[in-house]
C-alpha cells in the first residue's frame, strides 16, 4: 500500500534527523538525537516523540540524555498532533515553551519562472550571510554559537541531496534558502528561507521558492513540502503561493 503524504513527510524528517546524528538513543515511544560537534544546534540535539507517552517520562528522558551530554537546553519535538496537544499543559507547567509547526505541501500548478536569478552556492560563500542573518535574530549570541548555526549546514548532505540557493543584490547575498531532495523517495523539502531586512519586498523570496519547486520537479520529486509556524505571516504567504496544510507537529523548548 502506498504511503500518504503525511506518512512520507514524517518518514523523511525522521531519516533526515537520524542521518545527521553522532548518537541516537532509542526509547519505546521515540528516540533522542545527539550531535557532538554542534552542541549549540537544538535541532541536532533533541528528543523526538513518535507515540503516546507521559510528559513525566519525556521530561526525565530529556534531562537524562541532553543533560547527560552536558547540554543546557532541552528540546522535544512531537510528530503526532494529538500526542503533542496532550503533552502541552504538563510541559509548559515545568517551564517549556511551546510552538506548533505545520507541514505544507505544494498543490498548485507549475509555478512561474523566478523573476530574479537564483544561484546555487557553496556553504563557504553563503556562510557570512547565514551568520549575518542569525546575528539579527540572536543579537546577544556568542560568535561560536553563530558559527555552529552556519556550520551545521554541512551535516545536511548526510541525509539528502542538498542545494544551497541564493539571490544576489550586487555582490551581496540578499536572500538564501535550502533545498533537500530524496530522488529515490521522490520527495523534496524547502527550508530556511531568509531575506535580509535590507532587501525585503523585492520578490527575492518568491524567486527562491519558484526555483526550488522547479528543481524539485526536474529531479522527479512529485511531493514538495516545507514547514511553517502556525499563525505566522510566512504561513499565510506560502498559502497564497499554493501550499496546503497537511500535518501539525509540536515543539517544546527550555533554555538555561
Amino acid at each position: 500500500m502506498a504511503l500518504g503524504d503525511v506518512e512520507r513527510i514524517t518518514a523523511f524528517e525522521r531519516r533526515f534527523g537520524r542521518a545527521q546524528a553522532t548518537e541516537v538513543v532509542e526509547f519505546g515511544w521515540g528516540f533522542s538525537l545527539l550531535q557532538g560537534d554542534f552542541p549549540y544546534s537544538h535541532f541536532h540535539n533533541r528528543l523526538v516523540v513518535t507515540s503516546e507517552v507521559s510528559a513525566a517520562a519525556v521530561i526525565a528522558a530529556a534531562d537524562e540524555v541532553l543533560g547527560g551530554a552536558g547540554l543546557t537546553h532541552r528540546y522535544v519535538s512531537v510528530d503526532d498532533d494529538e500526542v503533542g496537544r496532550a503533552l502541552r499543559a504538563d510541559m509548559e507547567a515545568v517551564g517549556y515553551s511551546h510552538e506548533a509547526i505545520v507541514a505544507m505541501v505544494y498543490r498548485s500548478d507549475d509555478p512561474d519562472p523566478p523573476e530574479h536569478e537564483v544561484s546555487e552556492v557553496t556553504l563557504e560563500s553563503v556562510w557570512p550571510a547565514i551568520v549575518r542573518d542569525w546575528r539579527i535574530e540572536l543579537p546577544n549570541a556568542a560568535d561560536e554559537v553563530l558559527d555552529q548555526l552556519a556550520g551545521r549546514t554541512a551535516l545536511h548532505s548526510r541525509a539528502a541531496e542538498v542545494a544551497l540557493l541564493a539571490v544576489f543584490d550586487g555582490a551581496e547575498i540578499a536572500a538564501h534558502a535550502h533545498l533537500y531532495m530524496d530522488r529515490t523517495e521522490r520527495i523534496a523539502q524547502f527550508e530556511n528561507l531568509v531575506t535580509s531586512p535590507d532587501f525585503r519586498r523585492r520578490g527575492y523570496g518568491t524567486s527562491l521558492v519558484r526555483e526550488a519547486l522547479r528543481r524539485s520537479r526536474q529531479a522527479g520529486c512529485e511531493l514538495s513540502f516545507l514547514t511553517a509556524d502556525v499563525g505566522g505571516w510566512p504561513h499565510d504567504w506560502y498559502t497564497r503561493m499554493g501550499y496546503v496544510d497537511t500535518c501539525q507537529t509540536h515543539h517544546f523548548q527550555r533554555t538555561a
